[in-house]
């Protein structure tokens, strides 16, 4: 049997793998285009596929010109 949040990391959790405060995470959620949340039983859960997706769209290029200065 599956447990319903099996796709879901916790907020806790989340920080610990990123590296950064629970804090940071609330100041994601609350950007235009935020890290979306979930909220069950009074705790904080990510779709770690979301999780995902918020990190991919954070990838920063460097800008070539200034490589080659």
């Amino acid at each position: 049997m599956s447990n319903l949040l099996d796709d879901y990391i916790p907020k806790r959790e989340a920080a610990d793998q990123l590296g950064c405060s629970t804090r940071t995470l609330d100041r994601y959620e609350n950007e235009p285009d935020g890290l979306p949340s979930v909220r069950v039983a009074g705790r904080t859960f990510y779709l770690i596929e979301d999780l995902k997706a918020f990190i991919a769209k954070r990838k920063r290029f460097p800008n070539p010109r200034e490589a080659s200065a």
